[in-house]
């Protein structure tokens, strides 16, 4: 009984521990990489073997791929953060220019575009 007690509880660690592998490297745009390198592990030895080179030139490769998608990644991110500013600035601008002018906020209100609109007429608010 102890020895299969063992065995099974070996069995469930290491299979959480994979979970979480995949779970990180999923999330950091690592799992072709992992999988890649799981199959030269492991099905593909006696070949990664003979073409070592080759085998580490194909992981380097996806890693670098991964790298590239991390940085796209960030562009696209500091873009939209840059956008999100702008039009913050903008709808402060025109909430201000509102209030300059004596339109009361509760009678307007912005459209998907970042325009100042009357509520009642639609209008854009000049």
């Amino acid at each position: 009984m102890p020895i299969t007690v063992m065995i099974s509880l070996v069995v469930t660690v290491a299979l959480f521990l994979i979970s979480l592998l995949f779970r990180i490297a999923a999330r950091l745009n690592l799992t072709l990489p992992l999988l890649y390198f799981l199959a030269v592990s492991t099905i593909l030895n006696p070949w990664a073997a003979t073409h070592e080179k080759l085998a580490f030139a194909i992981l380097y490769l996806l890693t670098a791929f991964s790298v590239l998608s991390w940085i796209f990644a960030l562009r696209r991110k500091w873009q939209e953060h840059q956008y999100y500013k702008v039009m913050k600035d903008d709808m402060s601008f025109q909430i201000s220019r509102a209030r300059q002018r004596g339109i009361p906020l509760d009678s307007v209100h912005f459209d998907s575009q970042g325009n100042m609109r009357y509520n009642d007429s639609k209008d854009i608010v000049e």
